[in-house]
């Protein structure tokens, strides 16, 4: 093939991270690489609005090392779209593009698009809408993983549900949907042992360090709150003779932010030697990656949906600490790339989430707040993350083994010509469906539909959800109690009256504390509601409390 069976839409920010740094961007731009690669002399098909953005295209892909010739169309396309059969956007399908590929004719050409972060109202208001006008059946969506598409099948679901009652509907489209990860630039990532002993050296690292990398954003409320992490680095330091360090690198929104960091590290992990890389610093970035035994990624956000950086450091060699979380369990093999920690959220069936969604939609707490209070209902498990990080710390076999395990199928199944020949097969799965429009079906209706619980439409990220018949302990504490937990903003920040107070929780402590409960009855003894049921898991997840079957 001289080229991709598809063009490729080009706008906005979504091929470079020059403006910003997030997993779309860098995907997005990993995937022109990837471009560059598999169809080095080929010929490439743009499509676009105006001509600045098929000129940026050109050039970015020839600074990728790109030597074949780049074609561009202009919005609604011409005949040559149709000749190729599709059109990729960086992104779930909009309206507007769907609404003009129409007006050359429904089947003229198939759209797909990707899905990133689907927890915010846009992402949510795309993939619903995919199921009605102006789509088709033939235009496709590319889910980056499993728990993608589960959240992707229940939007489409409510919005389906929502036109029957209220319109009395009867016809809707059901979109292609497959799920393909994201890919990565597995040459880029390789890691050789004279860099890795510069790089090491450059960060101050002896041979008998262990260095557990986190990269990415540093911002606790919208990724990875990472205080369980800290508590349990001190709590296997004391159980590993290796001195065990701690590199957070990236970048933080703000400084109020990054004192929540030190503050945290200072007191949850006095033991432990931090590092604190720049990610802005491109040097100091890709020293940390070259320099880390380990890497660590424990998100408890529904902002999540793929996850590239494990997969980016199984194509540096480096094993995985994760959290068994969303896309991450597509991608890391428990015990064989790494290691996967279990994680709790709300049971659906509780309707815990169901004032966040509304809150959000009315504008009472902004997005940051709608995916940090879910967070601070997100447990993961500290037992097994201390057992992990021992057996990571004290055993470099392990790392190495598992290490060549990630490396081997970075290469083999996440390098970006490998997904993008996916992607092609996709493209002429939907040039099939074209011709042959798949049957649809209708579901009950549902009263609020893109605005559900989280904790129901991401039900699918934890590893379980804890029953009313799970026996409660209260773990014991300091003499500082709960105190020294309110007191760090990054456990307090989510706190008022309406949604998380500190009354509730120490309420639930003191009950706990008092006798035994199951969740059923403490949270009776309480006084069930909304918020009783988060402030329990906010207890749970610093292992204050704990719950099991």
């Amino acid at each position: 093939m001289s080229g991709p069976n598809f063009a490729l839409c080009y706008t906005g920010d979504a091929y470079s991270t020059s403006a910003k740094i997030m997993g779309r961007q860098s995907a997005g731009k990993a995937l022109m690489k990837g471009v560059a690669r598999r169809w080095t002399d080929g010929e490439i098909h743009g499509f676009g609005a105006s001509r600045a953005p098929g000129q940026a295209m050109a050039r970015q892909l020839k600074g990728d090392g790109f030597t074949g010739t780049v074609r561009w169309r202009m919005a609604p396309g011409d005949d040559v779209l149709s000749q190729l059969g599709a059109v990729y956007y960086p992104a779930p399908v909009t309206l507007d593009l769907a609404h003009a590929r129409n007006t050359r004719g429904p089947t003229s050409y198939s759209l797909f698009g990707v899905t990133h972060t689907l927890s915010s109202e846009a992402a949510m208001d795309s993939l619903g809408r995919l199921a009605i006008a102006p789509f088709q059946p033939w235009d496709g969506l590319i889910c980056t993983s499993t728990v993608a598409l589960s959240v992707a099948r229940r939007l489409q679901a409510e919005m389906r549900d929502w036109q029957v009652e209220h319109l009395g509907a009867t016809r809707f489209n059901t979109p292609a949907m497959k799920v393909i990860p994201l890919g990565v630039d597995a040459p880029a990532r390789a890691r050789t042992p004279d860099r890795i002993a510069q790089a090491r050296g450059a960060l101050g690292l002896s041979d008998d360090d262990v260095a557990f990398l986190f990269a990415g954003r540093l911002v606790f409320h919208g990724k990875a709150n990472p205080a369980i992490f800290y508590r349990a680095a001190e709590a296997a330091q004391a159980r590993v003779s290796q001195r065990v360090v701690c590199i957070d690198a990236g970048v933080y929104p703000n400084e109020q932010i990054a004192k929540s960091y030190r503050e945290a590290r200072a007191e949850l992990a006095p033991s432990v030697r931090f590092i604190e890389i720049d990610g802005a610093v491109d040097a100091d970035y890709d020293n940390a990656w070259k320099a880390a035994d380990v890497f660590t990624s424990l998100s408890d956000n529904i902002q999540e949906t793929f996850g590239l950086t494990p997969v980016e450091a199984m194509a540096a060699g480096l094993p995985n600490l994760v959290s068994d979380w969303n896309g991450y369990k597509d991608t890391v093999r428990e015990g064989v790339d790494g290691f996967r920690i279990p994680t709790l959220a709300p049971a659906p069936a509780w309707g815990t989430g169901a004032d966040l969604g509304l809150r959000h939609a009315l504008g009472q707490d902004n997005y940051d707040f709608l995916i940090g209070r879910a967070s601070m209902a997100t447990v993961v498990a500290f037992e097994p993350l201390v057992d992990r990080i021992v057996d990571l710390a004290s055993d470099p076999a392990l790392r190495r083994r598992m290490g060549e395990a990630g490396r081997a199928r970075a290469v083999a199944d996440y390098d970006w010509p490998v997904i993008l020949d996916r992607y092609c097969d996709f493209a002429a799965d939907l040039g099939e469906l074209r011709r042959a429009a798949a049957s649809l079906r209708t579901r009950p209706p549902v009263p609020f539909p893109l605005r559900p619980d989280p904790f129901a439409l991401f039900q699918d990220h934890p590893t379980a959800h804890p029953g009313d018949d799970w026996t409660v302990t209260a773990m014991p504490l300091d003499e500082r109690g709960l105190d020294r937990f309110l007191d760090l903003h990054m456990a307090n920040y989510v706190m008022d009256d309406a949604v998380l107070p500190e009354s509730t929780l120490r309420a639930i402590l003191a009950e706990a504390s008092a006798k035994s409960h199951t969740i059923g009855t403490l949270l009776a003894a309480v006084g069930r509601t909304f918020v009783s049921e988060k402030a329990l898991m906010w207890l749970m997840k610093f292992d204050i409390l704990r719950a099991q079957p």
